[in-house]
Parts: C-alpha cells; sequence; structure tokens
C-alpha cells in the first residue's frame, strides 16, 4: 500500500508512527513503513521494519535495532518508533514498553517521497508478511506515557455527550447495540443508565481475543450507582456465557473467573456491600504474578492467587455492559440496575496507584 500524496514533510522535525502487526513470518527483513527521497545517500530514506527477528528503525546508515524477539505465532503487536528532534533521539516501543534508544547526531533529511506500508524502495525484492492495523502518524514525539495507553488501553467509555457510546480511546470500539440505556447526568459529565432489570445492555463488537484458555492480563474500572442491588451484570461476554464482575442477589460486588489451569474451577473474590443511590468506583485485575483482585473506591477488597490460565472469551466475539445471562455464578444474572460512568479496559494490569487513581477523579 502506497500513500502518493499529500507529501508527509517529516524532515528535521520529531515524530512518532505507531502501528499494530500481525506477522506470520519474522525471517529476512520484513517492512513495516518507509519514506525515502534517496536509498544511497544518509539520513534520507525513513524505514521501520523488522530485521533478524525484531524491530529496527533507519533513516538509513544511521539506525536503532530492538532488543526483543518477535514470535510469528498467532500475536498482535503494538509497535511504536519514535523520533525527538529536540533530544536527538530513536526510540523503539514494543507493546508500549522502550524496546531500544540511541542518540543520534543528525535527524531524517528526507524532502519528499512516497508513503509505503508493507514494502519500502530500500528492500525492493522484500514485502511484510501478515497484516497491519490502525497506523498513526503523528509530528511530535509522544511521551512513554502516551505510548503505554495506545498499546495497552482496550477502550475507554466517558459516556458523555454528542456521542456517549463513542470509544474514547486509541481503538475506536464504538458501541454497536443499545439496548433499553438512556443518557443522564454522571459521576464525571453525563453517564449511561440502564432503564429495565432484564434486558439493558450496551453491545461492543470485535473484543479481541484472550485466548481460549488465556494467561494475558486485563483491568475493567468504572463508576457505578445502583438505584437496586439485588443483583445485575456489569461485564459478561453472551456466546461464552461466561460474567466477569457484577453484583451477588444481596449486593457485594464480586469479580470472578473460570479458571482453567491448574484446575477448571470457578474463583471469586467477594467485596463489600454496595449501597443504593451512591456514586462507587469499581475495578478488577488479572496478571499471573498477582491474580485476580478486586477494587471498591480504589481500595483491594481481596485477590485469588495461582491462577494460571482463565476462560473469558475464545474469538472476535461481542461483550455485554450492564448485563449478565441467568448462568453467572455468584454474579446474579439480569441488568444492573443503576448508572455506569468513566468505564475503562485495558490489556494489562494497572497498579494500585493507578487504580486509587482513577477512583480520585
Amino acid at each position: 500500500m502506497s500513500v502518493v500524496s499529500p507529501y508527509f514533510n517529516l524532515n528535521s522535525v520529531s515524530f512518532t508512527f505507531e502501528i499494530w502487526i500481525y506477522p506470520t513470518s519474522v525471517t529476512n527483513d520484513q517492512p513495516i513503513f518507509s519514506q525515502c527521497t534517496c536509498t544511497t545517500c544518509t539520513n534520507q530514506c525513513l524505514f521501520l521494519i523488522i530485521r533478524s527477528s525484531k524491530l529496527y528503525m533507519g533513516f538509513n546508515f544511521n539506525d536503532l535495532t530492538g532488543s526483543t524477539t518477535l514470535v510469528a505465532s498467532s500475536v498482535w503487536y503494538h509497535v511504536a518508533f519514535v523520533y525527538n528532534y529536540q533530544t536527538s533521539q530513536q526510540i523503539i516501543y514494543l507493546d508500549g514498553v522502550q524496546d531500544a534508544i540511541r542518540s543520534t547526531s543528525t535527524s531524517y533529511l528526507g524532502t519528499n517521497g512516497t508513503m509505503y506500508f508493507g514494502y519500502s524502495l530500500l528492500l525492493p525484492s522484500n514485502y511484510f508478511s501478515g497484516y497491519i492495523d490502525n497506523a498513526q502518524l503523528t509530528t511530535r514525539a509522544k511521551s512513554a506515557a502516551e505510548i503505554l495507553v495506545d498499546a495497552t488501553q482496550v477502550f475507554y467509555y466517558s459516556f458523555d455527550q454528542p456521542n456517549p457510546y463513542y470509544d474514547n480511546g486509541p481503538n475506536r470500539l464504538n458501541a454497536t447495540s443499545i439496548q433499553n440505556v438512556a443518557s443522564t447526568s454522571g459521576h464525571v459529565g453525563q453517564a449511561v443508565r440502564f432503564t429495565t432489570t432484564s434486558s439493558s445492555y450496551i453491545q461492543i463488537n470485535y473484543w479481541p481475543s484472550l485466548g481460549w484458555p488465556s494467561s494475558k492480563p486485563f483491568t475493567f474500572a468504572m463508576w457505578i450507582y445502583a438505584t437496586s442491588v439485588s443483583g445485575g451484570g456489569l461485564l459478561y461476554t453472551p456466546p461464552n456465557g461466561i460474567s466477569l464482575l457484577g453484583l451477588t442477589n444481596s449486593g457485594q460486588i464480586v469479580a470472578q473467573l473460570q479458571e482453567a489451569s491448574p484446575v477448571n474451577i470457578w474463583q471469586a473474590v467477594i467485596g463489600g456491600f454496595i449501597p443504593v443511590n451512591t456514586w462507587k468506583h469499581v475495578a478488577c485485575t488479572f496478571s499471573v504474578t498477582n491474580g485476580l483482585i478486586l477494587y471498591l473506591n480504589g481500595v483491594s477488597q481481596g485477590s485469588i492467587n495461582g491462577i494460571l490460565t482463565y476462560y473469558w472469551t475464545s474469538g472476535l466475539y461481542y461483550i455485554y455492559i450492564g448485563y449478565a445471562g441467568s448462568q453467572a455464578y455468584i454474579v446474579n444474572g439480569g441488568s444492573f440496575q443503576g448508572t455506569m460512568d468513566e468505564f475503562y479496559a485495558y490489556r494489562r494490569e494497572l497498579s494500585a496507584t493507578e487504580i486509587l487513581a482513577l477512583a480520585s477523579v
């Protein structure tokens, strides 16, 4: 794929190039993105590639090699290539984590050239093998914190008007179906209110697969304002019938996982009682290292360690917010009765400090 016009001038400026890649081969040179004025001139050919199974960025004879070996095994990677003109640094990020950095005396000096995705004039016999998605080019050096969000935030719903069901995060996973949900005043700006006890929900399609089973980390966090506390789901995957977060029939908040290994069994952390007509911040996190943790108002309600893999989603399926099916283990099924605001999802485990920051808004 190529973009001929308009020309994007990156000569002697800071820039950040981000993209999701799914390589089916990491051998040989795999071009990801390039723009060349001259393929034989120093600092006049920008190329971002996989070389020797590692990320590689260069201006031509002024290059940086990543440190992590990539695999071609059903893995999506978020990669970012940064040039900071003010500090004269080239930086490579892999899944939001700095992978390599070097200082360079000369910036990129290309003055024109077609932009290519999956190809480079510098490597005319090579093409990227795999899939690429959601490429972004920014004419400034993004911070490490910004890139971490871009790489790990799955979605963020502020539920604010005029587009309450738009994803404000980097992936634009806008809600695709809304059933018996209304806009109302929120903890921050506007929120959404679930108006029935059995059929209110927000549906998000194309939830990225976590694997089946999976060991991948996650975080979900939100504000809730319950008008009734006799149960109701907060997060549910209908195709697999598994509820992750919700209320018990006595009004306690609960996070639960169907553990796959070392034992196939349901595990749950039951937290405090949720009062009616009061805003409360709820979050749950998971990592193999720290286990499943439930938070209420930024305070841990307990954890379960020793879970190596779990079941939740097995493909590019959809999820429901504000609802759970009838067979929901400890979560009492049906629609959450109340209001929800500031819903975040991450594909990493947020720290206790980060959860407290979300609960302090």
